[in-house]
């Protein structure tokens, strides 16, 4: 399939989406003639030399921006006077969300706004999701799927709308991998790589990946972190890049014992590996100083003491305080080798 189809509506969505912007237009024609990423980039370049007077036009300039990675471009787009309020408010709080997850406080904050514009107010569901996954409740997506999907029948924008169906992709994906329904997380991660993405969310979609087989197949977990390492380098995202070699990819080799020739910086994932190796002092020392040990770090710990109550602990946390049943499954695997090896 040719770029410029992939943001084309359906005979289904045509019936709503009758205000093709500007922006639509343009970077539909150029899909036809270069290639995505140049297509992109001209994109960009038309919008931030141009001003948009129609509020849905304006809107689909934003997300364009933000869903491209243009996140400079998008700053400076919502410090501009003629653009809407509303706008600027909500994509205000998604460019903060880039430097700093949002808190419990930002959520009851969010809770509180109101939007009168279907597509506003869909985007403000989106918003709504992400700072429940901030503050991991990652049963957050369950009560907002239902009214997401009504907004996004109400949206008449189709570039806006292409975006919307790609966020809704991505946190349907986070929905299904936090409640351990692999195949139809998998399902969504695929739809979603396959769209066109801007390198940083390719970049970001196979790193989850990379995570979702980390139990069933080491070298499936460790084939989608080197896409995501390609992707990091080719883009020079330093803090990914340090991400995926101090702690994705030494935490998959020390999962699967296969810890030769990995190195890390990360005191935890030091830990992980202290414990491959059979240095169970050398794990304990490091895990039994951290302060407020996270459901992940007490897994390392038991597994290093042998300790099946703080294994069923961290598993009961991972359940409890996060809703995530597909980490909770670590301690379980914990759990089992310790059984056998007695």
């Amino acid at each position: 399939m040719s770029s410029h189809h992939i943001i084309e509506p359906n005979q289904i969505n045509r019936v709503h989406l009758n205000h093709f912007s500007p922006i639509y237009e343009f970077y539909h024609q150029k899909l036809k003639v270069d290639s995505l990423k140049g297509a992109r980039e001209s994109t960009k370049q038309y919008i931030v030399s141009s001003v948009f007077s129609a509020f849905e036009d304006q809107l689909t300039a934003a997300e364009f921006l933000y869903m491209n990675d243009y996140f400079d471009e998008l700053n400076q787009f919502i410090a501009t006077p003629p653009y809407h309020q509303d706008i600027k408010k909500l994509y205000r709080i998604v460019l903060d969300r880039k430097k700093t997850p949002l808190t419990h406080k930002d959520l009851d904050e969010i809770k509180k706004l109101s939007f009168t514009h279907p597509s506003l107010r869909c985007m403000h569901l989106f918003l709504l999701v992400y700072a429940h996954y901030d503050v991991r409740k990652y049963a957050g997506m369950d009560n907002y799927s239902e009214d997401i999907l009504e907004m996004m029948y109400t949206i008449n924008e189709p570039l806006f709308h292409y975006y919307m169906r790609l966020r809704f992709d991505e946190v349907t994906f986070h929905h299904y991998w936090k409640t351990n329904h692999m195949i139809l997380a998998k399902k969504f991660a695929y739809k979603y790589i396959n769209a066109g993405l801007a390198p940083r969310k390719q970049l970001t979609m196979n790193h989850h990946l990379s995570l979702c087989h980390v139990f069933e197949s080491y070298e499936a977990s460790m084939h989608y972190v080197n896409i995501a390492l390609k992707f990091a380098e080719e883009n020079k995202f330093s803090k990914s890049i340090e991400i995926i070699n101090n702690q994705t990819i030494p935490f998959i080799s020390s999962f699967h014992g296969k810890t030769e020739k990995v190195r890390t910086s990360d005191p935890v994932e030091t830990a992980h590996q202290a414990i491959v190796k059979g240095d169970y002092t050398k794990a304990i020392r490091i895990l039994s100083s951290i302060q407020s040990p996270t459901p992940y770090q007490d897994s390392y710990l038991g597994l290093a003491k042998k300790d099946l109550q703080l294994l069923r602990k961290a598993k009961d946390r991972f359940v409890s305080d996060y809703r995530d049943l597909f980490f909770a499954q670590l301690p379980e695997y914990y759990m089992k080798r310790i059984i056998k090896a007695l």
